[in-house]
């Protein structure tokens, strides 16, 4: 092949490398993917910092925090749902005890030591089955939208009335009352938990109880340090079925706080 030839054949692969380079480069006809926003659907805002905190540190799905700027400009953290997310969500251990504060500070979680004072956003998991809330602060509990509640587990909290009436399936209640309480149990409706099998309402102010209907006890049930029919809290004089309380007997259930009768 000439000079002359091989010039030709060059500059037509050097012109078809650029004009395949410059087609590749072009936009106009290419469907470029817009990022998908990540805080779509996060629309319901959790006014407990503790609350969704702990949850971020957990990984809960359909949990988020993100910085917020005030009208004032300033910077903010805060924490948000996406109902459509939590709605799988079976457990939540959001325990404030000495040694999960400790993990939590050691985390690096800046609201450790602060106790969940308010729970609101509980009613979006709909699907839970086991909520933790040990040791904090709660002076209130709307249950009524988690009806699959297998257990509850809240010893120390401080919540002055229960109604687990929209839980049909609860098996566990660990509620023991806490000192700081305004106000402590003296009374609840457990009739319609016909699947109760795990009671503990120690320290409140029962001086009876109804467990005529929860035939399925078996595991325990301590009402010990409740004033009774005598008013001193010493004493074990809370009335039980004796049916039931020789059927946790002959199981080798905890019975503290109560006679059969």
């Amino acid at each position: 092949m000439t000079r002359t030839k091989q010039n030709i054949v060059l500059n037509i692969l050097v012109m078809g490398c650029f004009v395949f380079i410059a087609g590749c480069a072009k936009t106009d006809d290419v469907d470029i993917p817009i990022p998908k926003d990540p805080n779509e659907g996060y629309t319901f805002q959790i006014p407990d910092r503790a609350f969704g905190e702990y949850m971020v540190y957990r990984g809960i799905p359909g949990v988020q925090q993100r910085v917020d700027t005030l009208d004032s400009g300033t910077l903010q953290t805060n924490f948000y749902m996406n109902p459509d997310l939590v709605v799988g969500v079976n457990a939540l251990s959001l325990s404030k005890t000495s040694s999960n504060v400790s993990a939590l500070e050691a985390a690096g979680v800046v609201t450790a030591s602060q106790k969940i004072q308010d729970l609101s956003g509980v009613e979006f998991f709909t699907g839970l089955d086991t909520l933790i809330v040990t040791s904090n602060d709660l002076v209130s509990l709307d249950l009524t939208a988690n009806t699959d509640l297998v257990e509850l587990s809240m010893n120390f909290c401080k919540v002055e009335s229960l109604d687990l009436s929209a839980c049909p399936n609860l098996k566990k209640l660990r509620f023991r009352g806490s000192s700081q309480a305004n106000e402590l149990l003296s009374e609840i409706d457990l009739s319609n938990n016909l699947q109760l099998r795990h009671l503990h309402l120690r320290s409140h102010g029962f001086v009876s109880i109804d467990l005529s209907a929860n035939t399925m006890l078996v595991e325990e049930v301590d009402m010990s340090e409740n004033p009774g029919p005598d008013g001193n809290t010493g004493t074990s004089d809370i009335t039980i079925p004796t049916a039931l309380f020789e059927q946790i007997q002959a199981a080798g259930g905890v019975l503290l706080g109560v006679i059969p009768g």
